[in-house]
Order: structure tokens, then sequence, then C-alpha cells
């Protein structure tokens, strides 16, 4: 018999697999695993933190809208107007009338609005029903002789024509002044005058009267 197939040494074994070989696949395969994982870590939260970053700013936008507002609402000294004076719901609501800072001559004085504080919590020791408000005015005879102004019947009016009478307590003692004032040829002299009013918004123009007892007013707009 001849030898058998395959030739004396018999079949030849197959080779075997370098370990080596599947470990380099296999840490470059998580290598990839790993690259691949940090790129999306890196846009998911890249768009987190742009989003975060829109969200802040749109709340840092409404905070300071909050403080214009805020702002918005303590104009008008806090009396409720927004007009320059404090007065009225309009500035210059009574276009015909001379109004605050204009020199009105009227039964031989000159009469000059020259400021008006509103919204005052109180006057001396004096508190008001509504609020106060201190109307300034400038005074002067329009002639060579001396005269003499009484603060105590003096008004305010309401636009629908309501008549406000000056507080006489708190008007006495807002200032060191007599509610009797001697006036003297080319001097000017001013005082105050004091209301307890309810809605300063509601407030149109003051009457001055230059009569002992009152009347007889010119009408002077308040309203800025």
């Amino acid at each position: 018999m001849g030898p058998p197939p395959g030739g004396p040494y018999g079949q030849p074994q197959p080779k075997k697999s370098s370990p080596w070989l599947w470990i380099s696949l296999g840490c470059g395969g998580l290598f990839v695993i790993g690259v691949v994982l940090v790129v999306l870590l890196v846009f998911v939260f890249g768009d987190s933190g742009e989003g975060e970053g829109g969200s802040a700013e749109g709340s840092g936008s409404g905070s300071e809208g909050t403080g214009e507002d805020e702002n918005g609402t303590g104009s008008g000294s806090g009396s409720g107007s927004d007009t320059e004076s404090g007065l009225g719901n309009e500035t210059r609501s009574n276009p015909d009338m001379p109004g605050i800072g204009e020199t009105v001559e009227h039964d031989g004085l000159r009469f000059t609005i020259t400021q008006i504080d509103a919204g005052l919590p109180e006057a001396g020791d004096h508190t008001p029903i509504g609020e106060y408000v201190a109307v300034w005015i400038e005074l002067e005879p329009a002639g060579s002789a001396s005269d003499d102004f009484w603060r105590d019947e003096q008004h305010l009016y309401t636009y629908d024509g309501q008549e406000i009478e000056e507080d006489y307590d708190a008007t006495g003692d807002y200032t060191e002044d007599s509610m009797l004032i001697d006036l003297q040829p080319g001097e000017s002299y001013e005082t105050a005058i004091v209301f307890d009013v309810e809605d300063p918004s509601q407030i149109s123009h003051m009457g001055l009267s230059a009569e002992t007892l009152g009347g007889n007013e010119v009408e002077i707009d308040v309203t800025g």
C-alpha cells in the first residue's frame, strides 16, 4: 500500500489568528465609538447652553421693562397725575388762560404762580383728607402804593367746576408768613397757599382774588 494521502506529515494545521490582531481591532472600535460619543455630547450640551443663554437674555429684558414701568408709575410726584405740575390730566388743559410762570395783573396786584408742590402727605402738624397741594405765588403791587393780599378765600377748580377752598390752618402752618401779607411797591413777595385735594388729576385751574373777602377772581391754568 502507498502512503496515506497528504504526504508523510499528514494534513497541515490551520493557521491560528494572532490575539493582538483582535485586541487592536477592539481598541480601534472603542476609539471610534468614543469619538462619536464626544461629538454627540458636544452638540447636545452646546445646544442646551445656547437655549439657556437665550432664556437668560429674555429674562433680563423683562426685568428692564419692569423697571421702566415702575419708574413710569412713580412719575407725577405720586400725585396720580402725569402732568409736570402734578395737577390735571393734560398739560396746559386751558390754553386760553395764563399759565404757571406767567405774570397776570388783576385788581391792582401782579400774580405769578411760580411752583406747585403736589402729593404732600402733611403741612406743618396737619394731615389732609386727600393730599395737600401747595401753590407758590409771587405777588407785587401793580401801582406805586402799598397793598395787601389775603391768603384765604383763594380757590382751586376741577374740570367740572367744583370749587376747592384753601385749607386755612394748613396754609398758616406751611410757611411762617401771616395770612395777611403786606406788599410794598417795587418789591415782590413769594408765599404759598395750601389745598386739601381728593384727586389732583381733576384739578384744572386756580382762582386768585385781590379782595379781602374773595371774589372777582382771575383764573390761571395749573396743569403745567
